[in-house]
């Protein structure tokens, strides 16, 4: 058996397995509601984060990719954690006005989410 800890994640990884597993293992007949207020809950801050994009709202950019952040690493979706990281370190540097391309693909990784969530549990 190969156990590589860190060569076994595609780079482009949508969904970290253990990490989503771990979650769904701990929360048992929650998990379904839990993943449903997550998929609510992050589509209303990447329009957030389109409002203050538009509005060139730092501090609003900043709290809504943070909490999109941390919920999506909760579920191990890696790519939305990559890609809020982003737009905090953008809103730090006062650069959310100039984040339209990024907030684009943080719309499409919470699609493909989706996509695998919905695929991992049968729905």
């Amino acid at each position: 058996m190969d156990s590589h800890s860190m060569d076994s994640h595609p780079v482009h990884e949508v969904i970290n397995h253990e990490q989503f597993e771990e979650m769904r293992d701990l929360l048992e007949e929650d998990f379904a509601d839990l993943v449903q207020t997550y998929l609510t809950d992050s589509q209303k801050r990447i329009d957030s984060l389109r409002v203050a994009q538009v509005a060139g709202d730092n501090a609003n950019g900043f709290e809504a990719a943070h909490a999109l952040k941390g919920a999506s690493a909760n579920l191990g979706a890696t790519q939305l954690v990559t890609l809020s990281g982003q737009l905090q370190e953008a809103c730090r540097a006062h650069q959310i006005s100039h984040s339209a391309t990024v907030i684009e693909h943080l719309s499409e990784a919470l699609h493909h989410v989706e996509q695998q969530i919905y695929q991992r549990l049968a729905l």
